[in-house]
């Protein structure tokens, strides 16, 4: 999870709550902010996640290698606090959106989100069966059209044969 994708979201819908007249007015925001939680970045190795883990590594005296290691004191406390005001600011979104169209809005909004992803997965999910299944179908229906082209030869070969069997016994004769 990037801290400062998520720390802008969060910053974003709440400046979006205070001038919103409805909740579709802040439905950008919000959609930017749980896409934002849910991603998890990678940072480039060498460098710091952000500048509170610049500011921990350089006052507990670890080199620029600890900005790759998970567990350095750095890492460690950049994690911990970024998650801290992360959840401070998503609280604080949350109360103004309660405050502003009523207690559970933002709760509302989460279950019903969680709920649609959930459809969006089980539609996907389905197409996929249907999917999979036509080419089941299709496959079978070329395998049946070969079969019954190999019969088809078949007879024709074996009258042909039969034909020319009948022939050449009559030329001899």
């Amino acid at each position: 999870m990037d801290p400062v994708t998520i720390a802008a979201a969060i910053a974003t819908t709440r400046t979006l709550v205070k001038s919103a007249k409805g909740v579709k007015d802040i439905a950008q925001g919000l959609d930017h902010l749980f896409k934002a939680q849910e991603e998890e970045k990678t940072a480039e190795k060498g460098k710091p996640k952000s500048r509170t883990q610049q500011i921990i590594n350089i006052r507990a005296k670890e080199g620029d290698e600890a900005f790759d290691d998970e567990t350095s004191l750095g890492s460690v406390a950049a994690d911990v606090l970024e998650k801290e005001q992360i959840d401070r600011n998503l609280k604080a979104l949350q109360r103004e959106i309660d405050n502003k169209w009523g207690k559970g809005t933002f709760e509302k909004i989460k279950l019903e989100r969680s709920k649609r992803i959930a459809e969006k997965h089980k539609k996907k999910r389905e197409q996929r069966e249907e999917a999979q299944r036509r080419a089941e179908e299709e496959k079978s229906f070329w395998k049946k059209i070969a079969l019954e082209t190999v019969k088809a030869i078949s007879v024709i070969a074996f009258v042909g044969g039969g034909i020319y069997l009948l022939m050449y016994l009559k030329d001899m004769q």
